[in-house]
């Protein structure tokens, strides 16, 4: 069973919340804790208690994390996060949760866990990276016991993707540690699109958790009557269960952080791989497994 620690920007996308459930209902996964990162951190962290409780895990630990990015100054930083309510907020706070987020920082319990593990330990980042580099800067000697696999970056298009956008130097920090990473990025998430039926497969299922994931997959649509999500987060949780979902190619990734119109973007160069990029992907097997394992 994969050790992981899922970092997340829960309460936007409707991807994170998926794969916080995919995660869980796989079985195939020991969820060590979940941390939360982008914005309003802290509130991001009350959505993740909230899945968590209504999937029966309220024994998993969530982390609020870093709201600002690497080279945001502490005015410009709170302005924003007092103006940003996670969209998936008003639907989730129905739960009313009893778990509250852990009173530690995520950054510490991200290198705590890590460090007191035999590297065989994943970090799962699922939104901006700017925790994972934080973690990573804080305490060098982590990249000799972690691993990631990260949902982000391209390399089939030359532009930046938004979880390396969000934070450009934060992922330039983390490609630069020699951690081994998995890169899973819209070259294969961009392929995983649900269709109608699969969305209405895991809602006609009587579950507190399948009619909540309903309910937000509509959320997101919004007018559209027949949203269908693409899968960015939940493939790269997919990885840690079955590695054969993506065919991988090695390459070196250097991040671009200077010219405006391309700041984040992830950039194959000549040299020694730093990073397995996720080329190609089985999407019919995958979706496949992601509506069995939410629905059985």
């Amino acid at each position: 069973m994969q050790k992981i620690i899922l970092d997340t920007d829960i309460g936007d996308d409707i991807d994170d919340a998926l794969a916080l459930t995919f995660a869980i209902m796989s079985g195939e996964i020991e969820l060590l804790g979940v941390t939360t990162v982008f914005k309003n951190a802290a509130q991001r962290a009350e959505l993740a208690c909230c899945v968590l409780e209504t999937l029966g895990r309220p024994d998993i630990p969530v982390y609020a994390g870093i709201g600002k990015t690497l080279l945001q100054s502490i005015p410009d930083w709170e302005r924003v996060a007092a103006n940003h309510h996670p969209r998936q907020m008003d639907i989730l706070k129905k739960q009313q949760p009893s778990i509250k987020p852990q009173p530690e920082r995520a950054v510490d319990f991200i290198i705590e866990t890590i460090m007191a593990g035999d590297g065989d330990i994943t970090l799962v980042p699922i939104g901006p990276l700017t925790n994972i580099a934080v973690a990573f800067i804080t305490e060098p000697h982590l990249a000799e016991k972690a691993k990631i696999c990260m949902m982000g970056g391209t390399t089939d298009r030359v532009q930046p993707e938004w979880n390396a956008l969000c934070d450009p130097e934060a992922t330039r920090v983390v490609f630069g540690t020699g951690v081994p990473i998995t890169m899973v990025g819209l070259d294969v998430t961009t392929k995983c699109v649900m269709t109608c039926d699969q969305v209405k497969t895991i809602g006609a299922v009587n579950r507190p958790i399948n009619q909540i994931c309903f309910d937000l997959i509509h959320l997101w649509g919004g007018d559209n009557p027949e949203p269908r999500p693409t899968l960015h987060d939940p493939l790269a949780v997919a990885m840690m269960i079955d590695s054969t979902f993506c065919q991988q190619r090695e390459m070196r990734i250097e991040v671009e952080t200077r010219a405006d119109h391309l700041r984040g973007a992830t950039v194959p160069v000549r040299g020694e791989p730093n990073t397995s990029v996720c080329v190609d992907v089985d999407a019919e097997r995958f979706m496949s497994y992601f509506v069995k394992t939410l629905t059985s």
